[in-house]
């Protein structure tokens, strides 16, 4: 579970989230204006050699312009330290390097024993139209993702990389998350509530709270690579009535949930991160 934060001038949004280990995060969307004519120097690209450093709670790296990401267009991709937890000052540091969406790290110091989520590192990329809408599920054909990553975990680690998806127009939950790779997590204190297996993989589901609470595809098996199918995902949700028919896509994420490195710095890495999403014909997903 995860804070979503603002990433531009023209989309913003707020979390507020309690207990993260027992309950859900709330999400609540508040979209602003995008301005005229961008001011600001071109947006790096996925070549660049200039790294990114931050070790600011808040902390953002961007905007990318990334062509292994199809709506990546230099305003609406980002990577992010994103210490939504840490809001007390009482969490470790945690410092950020970013080249490009595909190549990123932290380092994260978080106390021993913790288990509850203070940390999301991660790649957002914005499908929030310049409009101030978000396309409907229904409008793609297909949203891929492919990623690589390191979390050097050992025995005091507790943390997982997941996907984040964000959803608006639906009437169950917002928050969506898909875990890839478990380390300490185990159900991160949510309760089962199914099975199912997608793009062949085999996932448990499980639910924080109630019928609006987050819900976790937890794949059965640890992977550091591999290729999530985010639409299929979304369609197993509509087809349980658990996503409404006219739900729709504002945000996909992927990176870290930390709750614990065993009081000692531990290096999170993403190597490689692909997101592919192609569009019905009239579908207008893009824009």
């Amino acid at each position: 579970m995860t804070s979503r934060p603002t990433q531009s001038t023209w989309v913003t949004i707020a979390a507020v989230a309690t207990g993260c280990a027992v309950a859900v995060a709330a999400g609540v969307f508040a979209l602003t204006t995008r301005p005229g004519a961008p001011t600001r120097p071109a947006p790096p690209t996925a070549g660049s050699r200039v790294a990114c450093l931050t070790s600011a709670g808040n902390g953002n790296c961007g905007p990318y312009h990334y062509r292994p990401i199809s709506n990546s267009n230099g305003y609406t991709t980002y990577v992010a330290n994103n210490m939504w937890g840490c809001g007390d000052g009482s969490c470790g540091r945690q410092t950020l390097t970013a080249h490009h969406p595909g190549n990123w790290s932290v380092v994260s110091a978080q106390a021993a024993g913790n288990t509850a989520v203070l940390t999301y590192p991660n790649v957002q990329q914005v499908f929030t139209k310049t409009s101030n809408t978000n396309p409907a599920v229904s409008a793609f054909t297909s949203i891929t993702s492919e990623f690589t990553e390191t979390m050097n975990p050992h025995a005091g680690t507790d943390a997982e990389a997941a996907y984040d998806l964000w959803l608006s127009h639906t009437a169950g939950p917002g928050e969506v998350m898909i875990w890839v790779d478990n380390a300490g997590r185990g159900s991160g204190g949510a309760r089962r509530i199914g099975a199912a297996a997608i793009g062949g993989q085999p996932f448990t589901i499980y639910q924080y709270g109630g019928p609006k609470g987050e819900i976790i595809f937890s794949l059965d098996h640890n992977e550091q690579a591999g290729t999530v199918d985010i639409l299929a995902t979304l369609h197993w949700l509509q087809g349980h009535r658990l996503a409404s028919a006219g739900a729709q896509l504002g945000q996909v994420d992927f990176g870290f949930e930390i709750c614990s490195t065993g009081g000692k710095p531990e290096k999170f890495t993403v190597s490689r991160y692909a997101l592919t999403s192609t569009c019905a014909p009239g579908g207008g997903c893009f824009g």
